[in-house]
């Protein structure tokens, strides 16, 4: 037991620490900039009307904002706008953040529904408000994983397949309003709509559809148990597909602009790249780590390094969703078999 307990503090240190340095550091890259944005959006004496002409920065739509994140959808409307402004290095580091966040999506989702489970991590909504208003790159790997670690529920207890089918469901408008944001005419009323519900709270507000959800009142027999880790490994297996395409769109995209020279990519996404670049470079960089230390933790370092070796090849979310398939088939037959104890 105190082997296990130590393990659980070194990961979930290591995680949060990750998360700790992650805020610092695009708080030092955007928070200068952000400023005069965030206190243009928020001046009383401003009419959203007005708002455009009389700041210079672009028009946004507040009623996507409910009233109370109206800041949030002014502010994440000027980040957008800088991301499409800045091609190629904005689709791509944004682009780069809407792939590696579909596993990480499946495991949010999933884990909150198994029986057992208490913490932060039973509130998929709240943490995707967070995830919105701080970074993904600052929440996930502070809260979310250490939360994970020491308030994971019955590692293979059966969900229903209401919640496995809608985990993957539910990724299906960032894809749409993100094709829609680096597509359509910026000064046009639907990218205005599209980026300010993309960064603001509807879509984490969309998870609430799981609020009648029995996932942790399914009785735990072996054939549940079974059902639901092969609709789990499904979905693993669509986004395989769907995460290798993205990511070698965006590779084609790398491609035509910077041929093979790494040191130009690196450049345009870290060196001198602006405030909104460098931040999702972050936001991709550190959602990686915290998903690799998840895996770490949950299955073992074994399988986190497959995961890493895969990434040149696969990309790194096909990479995480194979290893995460290969951890949900580890626990089904662990399930299985603490099952069967019960039963003799």
């Amino acid at each position: 037991m105190e082997a296990a307990r130590t393990r659980q503090i070194a990961y979930a240190l290591t995680s949060f620490l990750l998360g700790v340095w992650a805020f610092i550091k695009v708080n030092a890259i955007s928070g200068p900039v952000f400023e005069p944005i965030i206190a243009a959006c928020t001046n009383p004496d401003i009419s959203i009307d007005e708002f455009a002409s009389k700041t210079g920065y672009h028009a946004y739509e507040p009623r996507v904002g409910l009233g109370v994140l109206n800041v949030l959808v002014c502010l994440i409307t000027q980040f957008l706008l800088q991301l499409r402004e800045t091609y190629p290095a904005g689709i791509l580091v944004w682009g780069g953040v809407i792939v590696v966040s579909f596993p990480m999506a499946i495991v949010c989702v999933t884990e909150a529904g198994r029986a057992g489970s208490r913490g932060p991590i039973r509130y998929p909504v709240i943490m995707g408000l967070l995830y919105q208003i701080l970074g993904v790159s600052v929440v996930f790997p502070m809260i979310w994983v250490p939360s994970f670690i020491f308030g994971e529920g019955k590692r293979g207890s059966p969900l229903t397949s209401f919640r496995i089918i809608m985990s993957a469901v539910m990724l299906l408008p960032s894809i749409i309003m993100t094709v829609v944001v680096f597509s359509a005419p910026t000064d046009s009323h639907l990218w205005t709509t599209c980026a300010g519900m993309l960064g603001g709270p509807i879509l984490a507000l969309i998870g609430l559809i799981l609020f009648t959800d029995i996932s942790s009142d399914l009785p735990a027999t072996e054939q549940n148990i079974k059902n639901s880790s092969h609709a789990v490994k499904n979905v693993y297996k669509v986004l395989m597909v769907v995460c290798f395409v993205g990511w070698y769109i965006l590779v084609a995209i790398c491609y035509q602009s910077y041929g093979t020279s790494v040191g130009n990519i690196w450049r345009d996404i870290w060196v001198d790249a602006n405030s909104s670049v460098a931040f999702m470079t972050i936001d991709v960089g550190v959602l990686y780590l915290g998903l690799l230390i998840f895996i770490s933790y949950r299955s073992d370092e074994l399988k986190a390094a497959k995961a890493l070796l895969l990434t040149p090849i696969l990309g790194p979310a096909t990479a995480l969703c194979l290893v995460m398939k290969e951890v949900e088939d580890e626990t089904e037959f662990d399930s299985q078999q603490d099952e069967k104890k019960k039963e003799y």
